[in-house]
C-alpha cells in the first residue's frame, strides 16, 4: 500500500495493491469530503481515462419523476457557470479526447478519455457541474424533447420495447421493472425543479466514487484534491438493497406484433450480483449461451436451424439480477417449437450436467472474455468504479475466482435454485405483424 502523502486531507482505505482480475497498481483513498479515490496505474499506453460514478439510478427516483436520472444526465453536458451549452464537447475535441455518459437501474457515470499530458481537465469540468450546474428552463424543455423522441424509438424497435415489456413484466412494482429513460407521461411533469432536487440530494462527493486509470504521475492525488476535494458533502442518505419480492410464481407470457421476424425473450429472476450464487449461475449462462460452442447455439443454430442465433446473458444488479435467454427464429419456424426446446435446453443443466471437459471450457471462455474485454484503460476504470459504486473493488477478483473455481456439483446446486422456470418467470415474444 502506497504511503499518504503529506499534507493530504484522506485516509487510505484498505484495499489490495493488486487484483488479479484487472492490470496494474491501485491505491484507493477517502477524501475528508466522502469522495472514494481509485487511482489505478498502468502505463500500458499515454493515457488517462478519469470515471465519475454517482450512487444515484432509477431506483433512487422519486414517485411521479421515472427517468430523471437520465434526464440530468444529459442535462450535465448542457452549460454549468463556467462551460456554456455544448462547451464541455467542444473542449473534448479541441483537447484530442472523448467523453460520454450512462445511466443505469443502480447508477449514473460520466467518463472521459484523455492523453495523459491533460486529463485534469476532466476535474474542473466534473467540479463545475457538481458546483455550478445550470439546468436553464429552455434546455431542459429541448432536453427533454430529445428523450421523448429517444423514448418514441426504443418503443417503436422490436428488441428495446420486448427487453422493456419483459423487465417490466418480471420486476412489477420494482424499480428494475421502470425504464431508465422513463415515461412520456413523466418527463412531461419532470422540470427544473424536480432536476435540481435530484442533483441537489445525489451528485455529492460523499455519494460518488472516482476513478482515474492509465499513465498516471505522483501529482495524480494532488489534483484530484484541488478540485473535486474542495466540494463539501452533504448527499441523501441512499435507500439500501431493495429485494424484488413480487415476482412471477409461474412462467407467465406476454406477446406483442412487431417487426418482420420472431424473437423470443425468456427471463428468471436472479440472485443480486454480490450473492454467493451469482459467480456460478454467471458459469451456467456461458455453459448455455455464450459463444459457438454454447448449447443453445449448437442445437438451435448449428444442428437444428430453428434460430439465427440464441445467447443467455446474466445482469448484475445491487437488488436483483435478471438471467435471460434470447433467440431470433428462423423465418417459417413455428415459435412454440423453438420456445419449447429452450426450456428443454435449460432444464437439461439438471438432467444432462456438463462433464469437466465442457466445464472446463466455460470456464476458461469467461477468463477469456473478462481478459480481452479489459484490454484497454478505458474499459478497467468503467469496470472498478461499477464495482466500487455498486458493491466494493474487490468484489472483481471474488467474482472471477468463484467462477474458475466452480464444479459440476456446485453449478447443478445454483442450476436446481434458478434454472427453473416453472417456478416463476416471463416468456416475451414479438411476433412479425
Amino acid at each position: 500500500m502506497a504511503a499518504p502523502v503529506p499534507g493530504h486531507h484522506s485516509a487510505i482505505l484498505e484495499a489490495p495493491t493488486r487484483l488479479k482480475s484487472l492490470p496494474g497498481q491501485i491505491r484507493l483513498e477517502r477524501l475528508d469530503n466522502g469522495l472514494t479515490v481509485c487511482l489505478l496505474t498502468n502505463r500500458q499506453a499515454p493515457v488517462v481515462t478519469s470515471a465519475l460514478f454517482y450512487r444515484a439510478g432509477t431506483r433512487d427516483e422519486p414517485a411521479g419523476h421515472g427517468g430523471v436520472a437520465h434526464f440530468l444526465e444529459h442535462m450535465m453536458f448542457k452549460g454549468t457557470a463556467h462551460y456554456g451549452p455544448g462547451e464541455i464537447d467542444r473542449i473534448t475535441q479541441a483537447l484530442g479526447g472523448v467523453n460520454n455518459a450512462f445511466t443505469s437501474h443502480d447508477g449514473t457515470a460520466y467518463y472521459f478519455n484523455f492523453a495523459a499530458d491533460r486529463w485534469t481537465e476532466a476535474l474542473k469540468i466534473e467540479k463545475d457541474r457538481i458546483e455550478c450546474l445550470t439546468l436553464d428552463a429552455e434546455h431542459v424543455a429541448s432536453e427533454r424533447q430529445v428523450i421523448l423522441e429517444e423514448i418514441a424509438m426504443y418503443e417503436s424497435e422490436p428488441w428495446d420495447s420486448l427487453e422493456m415489456a419483459v423487465h417490466e413484466r418480471l420486476f412489477d412494482g420494482h424499480a428494475y421493472g421502470r425504464p431508465v429513460l422513463g415515461t412520456r407521461e413523466e418527463l412531461l411533469a419532470t422540470g427544473g425543479k424536480a432536476l435540481r432536487d435530484f442533483h441537489s440530494r445525489f451528485y455529492r462527493p460523499d455519494n460518488a466514487v472516482l476513478v482515474v486509470a492509465g499513465d498516471l504521475g505522483d501529482d495524480a492525488l494532488d489534483a484530484v484534491e484541488r478540485t473535486l476535494g474542495t466540494l463539501p458533502a452533504g448527499a441523501a442518505p441512499r435507500r439500501g438493497p431493495t429485494p424484488a419480492d413480487v415476482l412471477p410464481t409461474s412462467l407467465v407470457r406476454l406477446e406483442r406484433r412487431k417487426g418482420e421476424v420472431a424473437r423470443m425473450l425468456i427471463a428468471l429472476p436472479a440472485p443480486a450480483g454480490s450473492h454467493p450464487d451469482h459467480p456460478a449461475l454467471r458459469l451456467a449462462s456461458t455453459l448455455l449461451g455464450d459463444g459457438r460452442t454454447s448449447r443453445l447455439q449448437h442445437a438451435l443454430v448449428e444442428d437444428e436451424q430453428l434460430c439465427v442465433w440464441a445467447s443467455a446473458d446474466l445482469s448484475e444488479g445491487l437488488d436483483a439480477s435478471l438471467l435471460s435467454f434470447a433467440a431470433e427464429v428462423v423465418p417459417g419456424v413455428e415459435p412454440a417449437r423453438v420456445e419449447a426446446r429452450v426450456l428443454e435446453l435449460i432444464a437439461e443443466v439438471r438432467s444432462r450436467p456438463p462433464g469437466e471437459e465442457e466445464l472446463e471450457r466455460c470456464r476458461q471462455m469467461a477468463a477469456a472474455d473478462w481478459v480481452f474485454g479489459h484490454e484497454k484503460v478505458h474499459q478497467q476504470a468503467v469496470s472498478a468504479g461499477l464495482a466500487m459504486a455498486i458493491f466494493d473493488l474487490e468484489h472483481l477478483d471474488r467474482h472471477l475466482d468463484q467462477i474458475l473455481a466452480t464444479g459440476t456439483d456446485r453449478l447443478l446446486e445454483v442450476a436446481d435454485r434458478y434454472l427453473r422456470p416453472e417456478r416463476g418467470g416471463v416468456v416475451g415474444w414479438s411476433l412479425p405483424r
